[in-house]
């Protein structure tokens, strides 16, 4: 698998362009929508969280299945992994991605049952009064067919990671990104306000699945000899070996929307729209640096996998050293001129709109940051098709809701009660305890490895 710097040079790209877009974008909707919409609008991207819940962590271990299968290991297997064989077995592999068209498809299904009910009465009981329902429920409906779109064919991402298209699969992100902001920007200004931001978010959605599938086809002579044979096709053996990481890795889906995600939506019923706005505003700000801190991460997460078959420890090693100390210095440099420039940079964009208050800004930012460390532990963790933190992360998340609802619902419905739980909660155990864990198996697996070549 070859992934080196122009992988990482194109990922860096490609989260620059978007996230960029995203910024270009992001004056021009401050501008045509207004407070009350912008809330509704991350509204929309909250439930698209909770709608990618049903994926359930498949993407992720169907990407770590694949590429150990694309290194040679002969059948996937409910934990670690076989070690590879001689020859690529490609029948194997279309019975694999058969299946996980198939498990996609009943997603979309899913997906579109519980956003067409309960998804609609939930949009229609947050505008009343607040935003016309007729433009709310037609942004909606187009939103919700890019969700069930995305979700439905979600798989080509997980395979174009597995086979190492790193850099294709940047490219094309670039290229819906475009799409997307070019629309967006047209429908604004053509007076389509948040109807035109959903309609362009959706054609960006089609283009984004089409690129993805005829740049898998053309990847290699292996895949392109898949082409007519993925069908929508269950196989009991390879679902249910795909079954119990999945459902551990789905759980810490789950756990990451209660604690990303979900604050947005208690916020928005405990608070008001408008705080919603500064609230979501803050944290897709957040992402966003972070996002970019854990490109390096990322792109190589693929290869690690696939080194795990092959046995490289110290490959494995350098590259999961190198990526954690790029996370550390760009977040810490990002976060610094975000709290000292932040809100001036906003105050120029748009006189109307404020960050959140600087203490609650500050809490956020420290229970993101270390939230996100104790993600890239762990997920370094998961490589070894070993998910031992599941139950921890999901209980803490759990904990951490019933507090917030219990603060917000009987002492005070402020934004102070909402963030205090998120960072005190993980830091009792969560945020420590992983690290730990992980440089300890770090340790036994040098000595193990170690042993082995003496």
């Amino acid at each position: 698998m070859n992934i080196g710097k122009k992988d990482v040079l194109w990922g860096y790209i490609s989260l620059g362009m978007v996230h960029g877009i995203n910024l270009l974008l992001l004056p021009v909707i401050l501008k045509f929508l207004n407070i009350n919409e912008i809330g509704l609008w991350y509204t929309f991207t909250s439930l698209y969280g909770m709608a990618m819940l049903i994926d359930f962590g498949f993407q992720t271990v169907i990407g770590r299945n694949i590429s150990y299968l694309w290194a040679g290991s002969s059948e996937i297997k409910k934990a670690s992994y076989k070690n590879n064989k001689l020859s690529f077995d490609i029948t194997y592999f279309i019975k694999v991605l058969s299946t996980v068209k198939f498990i996609y498809f009943c997603m979309g299904l899913i997906v579109f049952i519980f956003l067409s009910t309960i998804g609609t009465i939930y949009v229609i009981e947050i505008s009343k009064a607040e935003i016309e329902i007729h433009s709310a429920l037609t942004a909606y409906f187009l939103y919700m067919t890019s969700i069930i779109l995305n979700i439905s064919f979600s798989y080509w991402n997980a395979l174009l990671k597995g086979i190492g298209a790193i850099k294709s699969y940047n490219q094309i992100l670039i290229l819906t990104k475009a799409i997307q902001l070019i629309l967006s920007i047209l429908f604004l200004f053509l007076g389509m306000g948040i109807v035109g931001v959903s309609l362009a978010y959706l054609i960006s959605v089609i283009v984004n699945r089409i690129a993805q599938s005829k740049i898998y086809y053309n990847f290699s002579p292996d895949t392109y000899n898949t082409q007519k044979q993925i069908k929508i096709s269950y196989n009991k053996e390879i679902f249910m070996a795909l079954l119990p990481n999945t459902m551990k890795t789905g759980i810490l889906s789950f756990t990451n929307y209660l604690i990303i995600n979900f604050p947005i939506i208690l916020s928005s019923y405990y608070l008001s729209l408008e705080m919603s706005g500064r609230f979501g505003l803050f944290n897709q700000i957040l992402t966003i640096i972070i996002t970019i801190s854990n490109s390096y991460f990322n792109t190589y997460l693929s290869k690690i996998n696939y080194l795990r078959v092959k046995n490289q420890y110290y490959e494995i090693v350098g590259i999961f050293k190198k990526a954690i100390m790029t996370n550390y210095i760009f977040n810490i440099t990002a976060f610094i001129l975000l709290v000292f420039m932040g809100g001036y940079i906003l105050e120029l964009i748009n006189k109307n709109y404020k960050l959140i208050p600087i203490i609650p800004m500050i809490l956020v930012i420290i229970y993101r940051f270390l939230y996100n460390n104790q993600g890239l532990f762990t997920t370094f963790l998961t490589t070894k098709n070993s998910i031992p933190h599941y139950i921890h992360f999901l209980v803490s998340a759990i904990v951490t809701i019933i507090v917030q609802i219990i603060l917000l619902e009987f002492v005070d419905n402020s934004l102070i009660n909402l963030i205090l739980p998120l960072l005190f909660v993980q830091l009792f155990f969560n945020n420590w305890y992983w690290v730990y864990y992980v440089i300890k198996d770090i340790i036994k697996d040098k000595e193990s490895y170690d042993s082995e070549k003496n």
